[in-house]
C-alpha cells in the first residue's frame, strides 16, 4: 500500500538505530491517517531541505504534498501529532478554510498552542491554531473521518 513512499522511508530511516528504525518503519506503515492521507492521492515527503530549519512538518495545498520531518521527532508521539495536524490542513483545504469559527477555537485554545503562533503570519493562526487543538483532542480514527467526510464526501 505504501509502495511508493518506501524509497523515501529507508532513506529517512538510515540515520535511525535498528530498533527505533523498525519501530519508526512500522509506526509509518500502520498508522490510519497516513494510509488514508496517501490513498487519497496526497503525496507524503519524509525528508525536505525545509526540515532542515527545525520544523516537524508541513502541507502545501498547492501541490498536495505533507512533508513529514521525522528526525526532528523526540518520539512518536509527537510524529503522530504531527501526521494528525497537518491531516487537518488538508481538511481546512478541502473545505475551503478551518472548521469552527475563531471564537470556538479561541474557546478551546490553551496557552502553549498562542505560544506556537510566533512563527506564523497573523494570517495562519486561525487555521494553526485549529490544527494543534484538533490534533491534540482528536483520535487517528476521528482524523481519518473527518478526512473522509470532507475530502471525499463534500467534492
Amino acid at each position: 500500500m505504501f509502495k511508493q513512499l518506501s524509497t523515501l522511508l529507508l532513506a529517512s530511516l538510515a540515520v535511525s538505530s535498528p530498533v527505533h528504525a523498525n519501530e519508526l518503519k512500522d509506526y509509518i506503515y500502520s498508522n490510519p491517517v497516513l494510509a488514508e492521507v496517501h490513498r487519497s492521492g496526497t503525496s507524503i515527503v519524509f525528508k525536505d531541505p525545509s526540515c532542515e530549519r527545525g520544523i516537524f512538518g508541513s502541507y502545501t495545498p498547492k501541490t498536495d504534498v505533507m512533508v513529514l520531518c521525522i528526525t526532528n521527532h523526540p518520539d512518536l508521539a509527537e510524529l503522530g501529532d504531527t501526521i494528525r495536524h497537518e491531516t487537518v490542513h488538508i481538511i481546512q483545504t478541502c473545505i475551503g478554510g478551518p472548521v469552527m469559527s475563531f471564537e470556538q477555537v479561541a474557546t478551546y485554545a490553551k496557552p502553549q498552542d498562542y505560544k506556537a503562533m510566533h512563527s506564523y503570519g497573523t494570517h495562519s493562526h486561525h487555521h494553526e491554531l485549529e490544527a494543534n487543538i484538533a490534533a491534540r483532542s482528536m483520535t487517528d480514527i476521528q482524523v481519518v473521518s473527518s478526512f473522509k467526510d470532507a475530502c471525499y464526501e463534500s467534492n
